[in-house]
């Protein structure tokens, strides 16, 4: 099995934002009164996983008709995330040919070639590269998502998905720390498991290889390694209490003797290719 890490996009966020952990509400984490120059910048990962003759995608990055050589403007900015809560906290920058579409080429993909595309979660940075897709491709979001999704304008815009032809699922096994899980293709090979952090309705993706080896992607459960070794979840989770056993539950997958790698959708990671 393979995967290829796909940087599509970065975002700048407050840096108490990714391992500052659930120590209460403090403005500047939610981005308010917070200067552009204060924040961090983070990648933002996609993920395309070869098993078989299936090409499956995990999360989208930043539309293509973002691209562009500096950041946008704030004006521009807010255009595209137009999310209140989202715009606070988020400032979002995809340089020149580094859509998932321009990382697909560089690989000698196209969009056509991809089977599913796995929304982990439905936040602006890992789904509004759906619009550069087909209608005809196939893309899955839990159910638990798709309802916080439309229960929460401040947070989510209809238009980062519009006119996506996205199919909601239901949970059908009892993996992982909330015993939900979803075996996409039948054969345990990728396997769609309920997290928390910032989002209820997230989920990971472990892909299982042949020899039982396994990569571990936790979406935005926290923001990288040190985020599991240290039990530190996101500092703006929707439930602490879910959201911290979702980390220990990742730690104790990332420990696993048959882990061959665990990343986040926001790792620093100088790996391109997984191979196990």
């Amino acid at each position: 099995m393979k995967i290829h890490i796909l940087q599509t996009g970065e975002v700048m966020v407050a840096p108490s934002l990714a391992y500052n952990g659930n120590t209460g509400f403090k403005p500047q984490t939610h981005g308010l009164l917070l200067k552009n120059e204060d924040r961090i910048n983070i990648p933002v990962l996609s993920f395309l996983i070869q098993t078989g003759n299936k090409n499956i995608l995990v999360d989208t990055g930043i539309k293509k008709e973002l691209e562009s050589e500096i950041p946008l403007s704030f004006d521009k900015q807010f255009k595209a995330i137009k999310a209140p809560h989202t715009f606070a906290s988020t400032r979002f920058f995809l340089p020149k040919d580094s859509s998932l579409i321009s990382r697909l080429e560089e690989i000698n993909l196209s969009p056509k070639d991809i089977d599913y595309i796995l929304l982990t979660h439905l936040d602006f940075e890992n789904v509004s590269g759906v619009a550069d897709f087909s209608p005809n491709t196939k893309i899955l979001v839990s159910r638990d998502e798709a309802k916080s999704a439309v229960k929460n304008p401040l947070r989510y815009s209809r238009s980062w998905w519009k006119d996506a032809n996205i199919s909601i699922f239901d949970w059908n096994g009892k993996e992982g720390p909330f015993e939900k899980s979803l075996d996409l293709l039948g054969d345990g090979s990728i396997t769609l498991i309920k997290l928390f952090g910032h989002s209820s309705g997230m989920f990971g993706v472990r892909a299982t290889s042949e020899n039982k080896k396994f990569t571990l992607l936790y979406a935005d459960a926290g923001y990288g390694e040190l985020a599991w070794k240290e039990l530190t979840p996101p500092a703006v989770s929707v439930d602490k209490e879910a959201s911290m056993r979702s980390l220990e539950w990742v730690r104790m997958e990332s420990l696993d003797k048959n882990c061959a790698y665990s990343l986040a959708s926001h790792e620093t990671t100088p790996l391109k290719v997984l191979r196990f």
